[in-house]
Parts: structure tokens; C-alpha cells; sequence
């Protein structure tokens, strides 16, 4: 069963967009009988402090938790616990962090920008990360959606996730060598 709080995991960089995230907690509360809540794994540094002022400016305390770093060991289990993955990103490279959650057992929301958008076709639900309405109405359908349609999603994701892996990327990486090798 899904906990009361959505998840970040990962650095708090500019381009994460975390301040958007911070006022959709501070909107997505705002007439809610139970605080919903939004749990950030990061691990401490010069960002994290910019988002310290940024939560207390916005009023949204009671809405953030900044756990700091998790380990490797207890990460799965807020990842499962979660309502879901929120991943406001404004760029990314692959984007690990979406997968990393949906592999352990929870849903996915994230940004329209087009590398997720290549990599995790329709196995999430996507919002505009410049958009704070949008990314509370992402939010409100995975908190609307029944529990057993959020674990079809969960399961169809992971399914659909399982084309990507390290093995067949390294043994793509090898061909791509070899064939170079053979060139010569």
C-alpha cells in the first residue's frame, strides 16, 4: 500500500527544478485535510542549502522532508513506500533516478522534456516541469488513481523498463569496439 508522501531522490541542482516542485507541495496541500508530503534523498551541499531558504520562504516545512543521504539499502524501501516518483528535471542525459524508482516498486511522474519522453515513452505520466499547475495535476491523478490501477501501471512500467539494462549496453559498447578494431 502507497505511503502519504511522493519522493525525490538525487542532487539539488538548478536544472532539477526543485523550487517548482517545493510550491506544487505548497499547492497540492492547500486544501487537503491530510498533508500529503514530498521526501527528497540528497546529500548535503551548497544546493541543499538554497533549498532550505527556498522551503521556509514558500511557507512549505511541514510539506518537505530533506532527508540527506540514504544508503543504497534503504532507498528500495522509499522508493515503495512512496505515493510515487516525482522527477521535475528541466535536462537530463538518460534520466536513472525514474527507473531506479520504478524498479523498486513505485509509480512515475516526470518531465515532458524529450529524453525522458524517448526513454520512458508511455510507461509514466508526464507534466510540464515549468508548469507548477501541471505538475500538481500529475500529482492529483496518481493520488485519484485507485490502488489496483496504480500497480498495473507500476507493473507495465517495469515490464517496459526491463529493455534497458547494463549488460546489454556493455555488450552493445563491445560490438560498437569491435567493429572498429576490424576496420584496421
Amino acid at each position: 500500500m502507497k505511503g502519504d508522501y511522493f519522493v525525490y531522490t538525487g542532487n539539488a541542482y538548478p536544472h532539477k527544478n526543485l523550487p517548482r516542485l517545493v510550491e506544487a507541495m505548497v499547492l497540492i496541500n492547500k486544501d487537503r485535510e491530510q498533508t500529503i508530503k514530498l521526501k527528497t534523498s540528497s546529500s548535503r551541499g551548497v544546493f541543499i542549502e538554497r533549498l532550505e531558504r527556498i522551503i521556509k520562504e514558500r511557507g512549505a516545512e511541514k510539506y518537505v522532508d530533506l532527508l540527506g543521504y540514504v544508503s543504497d539499502a534503504e532507498i528500495p524501501k522509499l522508493y515503495k513506500n512512496s505515493i510515487s516518483f516525482v522527477f521535475a528535471t528541466l535536462s537530463e542525459g538518460f534520466g536513472l533516478p525514474p527507473k531506479e524508482a520504478i524498479e523498486s516498486g513505485t509509480f512515475a511522474i516526470i518531465s515532458n522534456i524529450p529524453v525522458l519522453k524517448e526513454v520512458y515513452k508511455n510507461s509514466v505520466i508526464y507534466f510540464d516541469p515549468y508548469n507548477i499547475q501541471s505538475i500538481v495535476e500529475a500529482m492529483e491523478t496518481v493520488l485519484k488513481m485507485n490502488e489496483k490501477k496504480r500497480l498495473e501501471k507500476i507493473a507495465y512500467a517495469q515490464k517496459f523498463l526491463k529493455r534497458y539494462s547494463w549488460t546489454k549496453m556493455a555488450k552493445e559498447t563491445l560490438k560498437v569496439y569491435e567493429s572498429v578494431v576490424y576496420l584496421k
